[in-house]
């Protein structure tokens, strides 16, 4: 009977993995190269699983009395409180599949109560991106976030009013067991969130922010605040569309800043330049959404950039886009262009200004705005 040999390849590890990354979009064909040898399984496994789009391939998965309490719909607060963890012994085939989860995308309560449950025992113990829906606040005692993660986004409940701080505190339980992350977006959808009583977190490797709150401040200037003594050099905001909305942030934030992009009208974004601590920014980028405005607001968003980053800001955008101002839009435009002309001489550093400005007729652009004029020396690149 003739014995078939292995290609001398497979014997590789190196080469494994790379045929198996080389079919990382073709989940169909991972399964079954995992089933077809025993050489193929670990790495064609590995690949397969290191990006889960959900929980629910891990509920089959769980300890048979487990996924009884969570298919009977029989894990409410009083049951949780008296449940006794399984043994670890029946946590193995989960525990197998979980550690080779690297990117993990999950909007599942049974994602939270699990980690409850398993409250001494990290659930993904090398995962490095979590994108998590907090669909009830998180409990102290669970480990959600492993030391190992680097990229987190964290969204709120959807379209309701939430009456509890649970996005802040998750950002706790994240200073508290992922103090390597060094991305963070937190998503808001809520129309209330109760103000936070959390003191400033320490990050030490947080470098970028992005923060979208779409209806509230609250939970922006929660964040602003917890968030204030971060080494973050990169920050976007989404703001509200509220008019005339006064911060309530009692220390200024964001001292290493260096680029700073704001989607939202220019009295917010005026009022937020205003408590940023850092004395050296570099880039800014200023794209006005929703609401309405006038070249009043702009001419003071203006100053104000002028005043405090005139000597360190190196690129400048500003993109009105096509929405409807109190006065004709084409005559703010006009009125932005003037502003920038009378403070072009406090930005002595720029080297790249892109303007977006909505005109269906001829908008003056005064010469001294180029770059072969002396008024910026350092300009290189105008877009408009």
């Amino acid at each position: 009977m003739v014995q078939l040999v292995s290609p001398h390849a497979l014997y590789i590890s190196e080469i494994l993995f790379a045929i198996s990354y080389h079919l990382e979009d073709d989940r169909r064909a991972l399964a079954c190269l995992a089933r077809c040898c025993h050489a193929f399984s670990e790495p064609a496994l590995n690949v397969l699983w290191s990006s889960v789009r959900s929980f629910s391939p891990f509920i089959p998965l769980l300890p048979p009395t487990v996924k009884f309490l969570w298919d009977h719909s029989q894990f409410d607060e009083v049951s949780l409180v008296d449940f006794q963890c399984t043994p670890e012994e029946e946590w193995r085939v989960f525990d197998s599949y979980a550690r080779r989860v690297r990117r993990l995308y999950s909007g599942s309560r049974c994602h939270q109560i699990v980690a409850r449950i398993r409250s001494q025992t990290i659930l993904f113990p090398l995962l490095r991106s979590l994108s998590l829906q907090l669909v009830e606040p998180l409990h102290m005692q669970g480990h959600l976030f492993s030391d190992s993660l680097r990229s987190l986004k964290i969204s709120g409940p959807g379209y309701v009013h939430c009456k509890d701080d649970r996005v802040q505190m998750a950002i706790a339980h994240v200073a508290r067991d992922a103090p390597l992350v060094e991305y963070l977006h937190v998503e808001d959808y809520t129309y209330s969130v109760p103000q936070s009583s959390l003191p400033p977190l320490h990050f030490a490797h947080l470098r970028t922010v992005k923060i979208s709150a779409f209806f509230d401040y609250t939970l922006l200037q929660s964040l602003c605040h917890i968030l204030s003594q971060a080494p973050v050099t990169q920050l976007k905001l989404e703001l509200p569309p509220l008019p005339n909305k006064e911060w309530n942030i009692s220390i200024p934030v964001f001292p290493a800043l260096k680029s700073l992009r704001i989607c939202g009208n220019p009295i917010s974004a005026e009022q937020f330049v205003s408590h940023l601590t850092s004395k050296g920014l570099q880039e800014l980028s200023i794209h006005h959404t929703r609401g309405t405005a006038s070249a009043a607001d702009y001419r003071q968003l203006l100053s104000r950039v002028a005043d405090k980053y005139g000597n360190t800001l190196q690129q400048l955008s500003l993109s009105l886009g096509q929405l409807p101002t109190p006065n004709c839009p084409y005559d703010l435009s006009q009125a932005v262009l003037d502003a920038f002309y009378v403070i072009a001489p406090h930005f002595n550093q720029l080297k790249t200004l892109h303007l977006s400005l909505p005109h269906n007729r001829y908008v003056h652009l005064a010469p001294e705005l180029t770059f072969e004029s002396p008024t910026w020396p350092s300009l290189k690149l105008l877009d408009f």
